[in-house]
């Protein structure tokens, strides 16, 4: 039984089986697709060798999933379609946002239903979050706490201030409920528990949103024109591989100052237009390393398709921001691959 089966309402919703992933992962690459029924896509801000951990735990259109890195990682990602994303982070250190707000330890994160999520992490990060069919968290809602879930999801920003009272009760039903139910075994009486627990995570999860406060503000604007040029600069990175545009040429492209440029990505992401250029570029020769090892004829051609001509400062770059030399990687997939 598939994860996404469960959430359209398939026959499978009414069974209570409850599926556990546990992955670690040295690679920020394999980190996106740790996560299960996600869409994701990483790109490594800072230098070094990359460590992350996911445990998933799902059953009957809920998924509950710890995330952590050591890393500060720009996120772009699709949660399962028709759902709602609440949760915690419980580890912020350092510059964070969500979903274009700074994010603070413990502060109330969501993401509505079918919105994209763009998440940049923290230099040692995270997150606990519950993700809910947003057809049951909808009838929920209406049936038990006679209110109207859009209309409560409009009021509530991406990260809200959330009361101590808050954070403890989400912490059990989500942190708590998830480290319990991964430890069941096969004799228990999984639909009993899950009831019990569902019920109680669907009150927890209504009551943060009910106490966040609504502070709307003309700096959740200029965040979103701030992340569009970053958007931007990404998909002219990619669409310009082999040639990668001068910051000049970004400007007249984008038709915004050199200064407006810097200040995006600054707000944004905390590193330069060119640092991020060169690591979204190296994401994507690792990828293809990775991906297809034995048709990689050198690291040289692979380099050279993605702008790097410079064969040894492109050795330094790969090996600061990934913690190994690109031979290494290449050396290892084939390995896997056998």
């Amino acid at each position: 039984m598939s994860f996404q089966e469960d959430f359209i309402g398939t026959p499978t919703a009414d069974r209570y089986e409850i599926q556990k992933v546990q992955r670690t992962s040295n690679d920020v690459l394999q980190q996106a697709e740790a996560l299960p029924f996600w869409s994701q896509d990483y790109t490594q801000l800072d230098k070094g060798m990359f460590s992350g951990s996911v445990t998933s735990v799902s059953c009957r259109g809920v998924q509950l999933f710890r995330e952590s890195m050591n890393r500060a990682v720009d996120q772009i990602a699709s949660a399962p379609a028709d759902c709602y994303v609440i949760g915690l982070p419980t580890i912020v250190d350092g510059d964070s946002t969500w979903g274009l707000l700074p994010v603070r330890e413990n502060s109330l994160i969501t993401l509505d239903k079918n919105a994209e999520l763009l998440f940049r992490t923290s230099q040692l990060s995270e997150i606990t979050v519950a993700v809910i069919s947003a057809k049951r968290l909808e009838e929920y809602a209406g049936t038990v706490e006679w209110m109207d879930l859009d209309k409560v999801m409009d009021k509530v920003k991406p990260v809200e201030a959330a009361q101590p009272l808050v954070v403890e009760r989400m912490l059990a039903a989500i942190g708590g409920g998830m480290d319990y139910l991964a430890t069941l075994d096969e004799s228990a009486d999984v639909e009993q528990i899950w009831r019990h627990f569902e019920d109680d995570l669907l009150a927890t999860c209504l009551q943060a949103l009910l106490q966040a406060k609504e502070n709307r503000s003309a700096h959740h604007h200029d965040q979103r024109v701030h992340r569009y040029i970053v958007n931007r600069v990404r998909d002219l990175t990619l669409a310009t591989s082999g040639y990668p545009l001068t910051i000049g040429e970004l400007c007249t492209t984008l038709r915004i100052s050199r200064r407006t440029l810097n200040h995006a990505f600054a707000r944004v992401l905390g590193i330069t237009p060119v640092t991020y250029m060169r690591n979204v570029r190296l994401h994507r020769v690792r990828a293809e390393l990775q991906s297809s090892p034995y048709r990689v004829s050198t690291i040289a051609n692979v380099a050279t398709k993605w702008g790097f001509w410079h064969m040894s400062l492109f050795s330094r770059y790969y090996r600061e921001l990934f913690g190994e030399l690109p031979n290494e990687t290449l050396e290892r997939a084939r390995t896997l691959s056998h």
